[in-house]
């Protein structure tokens, strides 16, 4: 059942970001009058199609890609319902700038939809840490539960026995206590921390080990936490898309530096699936929502490279023509289209196989 609810979860994730993506580029056509006579979710066999006025709307087998037919397309020359298109409703017959706005769409509404989802986590779950070192939660069985520590408890002070030093504590980060700023090599210490508790001050023993792994004397304890105001949603948000696209953009660019070490690295929709169905099991929706504006995004970055056959490389079609003033040859165009589109095709053949092997070991 669980399986189910997974694979069911993948699609609905990966269908809503192509579907937003094509929308982009379907809505743009439409707005400047480009004929288009096909909108499709999917490659592979059709399973459903609906004309209207002018349009056939398809969903077919393979939910990995999607496309919008338009009239001037290089890939439409041969199509026989695009021969009486009049040229004013085909990509050749518009201006540049409305061109790029067309095939720019897609990666824009990708942006929309992250910021959309990213907001609205923020708006109903979005938590920052309190100015103060007051205490989230504590786990069972950590120094601060054996010690009596309690949630809510704001630490004031901690003073070590062993070395005599006082700690006034302002923040959180006051109580990052490692052996260098407690000028002691000791594995264990005991700590009377001053709390706040209720509007009265209790002290507590509290005896702590040094983690190695961390470099630190552990408490046990988390940071309380507040919802985010809206200034705060918004501010956050903005910082989140921003964080996601310069990783992304790093990774990329490490695809050409460092192509060999980076390409071991990368997922196909395998490993998405992996990852998704993860994420899932949590029975987190934030996490879920997180990982779909993550996903949009990179979509939407990935599909701005200057490779043929994707938004990025039509835009570059669209200057140089401009600027040569005259169209580059269709036969060239579609070339280049389908050579671009096999990389890919061969490139997701590899990750798939690279995310298939890590699943079995």
């Amino acid at each position: 059942m669980q399986t189910i609810i997974n694979i069911i979860v993948f699609l609905l994730i990966l269908g809503s970001i192509i579907i937003i993506h094509e929308l982009g580029h379907f809505l743009a056509a439409k707005f400047f009058g480009v004929y288009c006579s096909q909108f499709s979710i999917g490659f592979g066999p059709k399973i459903w199609s609906k004309k209207g006025k002018e349009t056939e709307y398809e969903l077919r087998a393979l939910p990995f890609g999607g496309f919008v037919a338009m009239a001037g397309e290089a890939d439409q020359e041969d199509n026989e319902e695009m021969k009486d298109v009049p040229i004013e409703r085909t990509l050749k017959g518009i201006q540049t700038y409305k061109k790029v706005i067309i095939f720019l769409a897609g990666v824009f509404m990708n942006f929309v939809l992250a910021l959309v989802v990213t907001l609205g986590v923020n708006l109903v779950s979005g938590q920052l840490p309190v100015n103060v070192a007051q205490i989230g939660t504590i786990p069972e069985n950590s120094p601060a539960q054996q010690a009596g520590l309690k949630e809510n408890d704001i630490i004031q002070q901690v003073d070590v026995v062993e070395t005599g030093q006082s700690i006034l504590v302002s923040s959180y980060d006051d109580l990052q206590l490692t052996q260098d700023n407690l000028n002691t090599t000791s594995d264990t210490l005991t700590l009377k921390v001053t709390v706040l508790r209720d509007q009265n001050k209790e002290v507590v023993d509290v005896k702590v080990n040094y983690n190695q792994d961390d470099g630190k004397y552990k408490l046990g304890i988390s940071q309380a936490t507040r919802h985010m105001n809206i200034a705060e949603a918004f501010q956050y948000t903005f910082v989140s898309l921003g964080t996601m696209s310069m990783a992304i953009f790093t990774a990329l660019g490490q695809l050409v530096t460092k192509f060999s070490e980076t390409v071991t690295q990368l997922s196909g929709p395998a490993g998405i699936y992996q990852i998704t169905a993860q994420v899932t099991e949590t029975g987190q929706v934030a996490y879920l929502l997180n990982l779909l504006a993550l996903l949009s995004v990179n979509v939407g970055i990935f599909n701005l490279m200057p490779i043929p056959g994707l938004d990025g490389c039509q835009v570059l079609f669209a200057v140089v023509e401009k600027i040569i003033g005259r169209e580059i040859p269709e036969k060239l165009k579609l070339t280049l289209q389908m050579v671009g589109l096999g990389l890919v095709m061969l490139l997701m053949v590899f990750v798939t196989y690279q995310d298939i092997s890590r699943m079995f070991g």
